[in-house]
């Protein structure tokens, strides 16, 4: 299944879109809060029912971690990106599912996602003027955890950018 994820032009709660992938119809939604000093975000199907919740860390030094969580608060893993890593790499951690770990390459605009060593999901990171990926993943895994999991690398990528461009 291919999905589009692309941030909504004009957001003040960080929202995305979440289409198939003709980029015609809405399959599900990425809401995100007015202030939310952990940039909480919501993946909801298209009734606003919540399957996921994504945030990051609070408190962080040398962290660069978020946290999926089911809709009642119940965490279902961490995703931590390797700080001093070649590559662009996220360990999933306390995953029920396996082990999980995302791969990018050098530029951080293509991800290949691995449970137990096989691949089940690739992400590509568009180049345009708000952030926009597409998540090919398979039938195996549910594709809203898939978009949970863009959401958390999304989240971590713009504090590492926020951080570097602040000093």
């Amino acid at each position: 299944m291919k999905l589009i994820i692309r941030n909504k032009w004009i957001t003040l709660r960080g929202s995305s879109y979440v289409r198939d992938e003709s980029d015609t119809k809405d399959v599900m939604k990425v809401e995100g809060r007015f202030w939310s000093i952990t940039s909480k975000k919501y993946v909801e199907d298209l009734e606003g029912n919540v399957h996921y919740m994504v945030r990051r860390k609070f408190w962080r030094i040398f962290s660069r971690k978020a946290f999926i969580f089911d809709p009642d608060k119940n965490k279902i893993c961490t995703v931590r990106r390797k700080i001093f890593s070649f590559h662009d790499r996220y360990f999933i951690e306390d995953c029920s599912l396996g082990n999980m770990e995302i791969m990018g390459n050098i530029l951080g605009f293509d991800y290949t996602i691995t449970l137990d060593g096989v691949q089940v999901g690739h992400i590509t990171r568009k180049i345009s003027l708000r952030d926009s990926f597409v998540l090919d993943c398979s039938d195996q895994m549910e594709p809203e955890f898939m978009v949970a999991l863009v959401i958390a690398i999304d989240n971590i990528t713009d504090k590492r950018r926020a951080d570097n461009a602040n000093g």
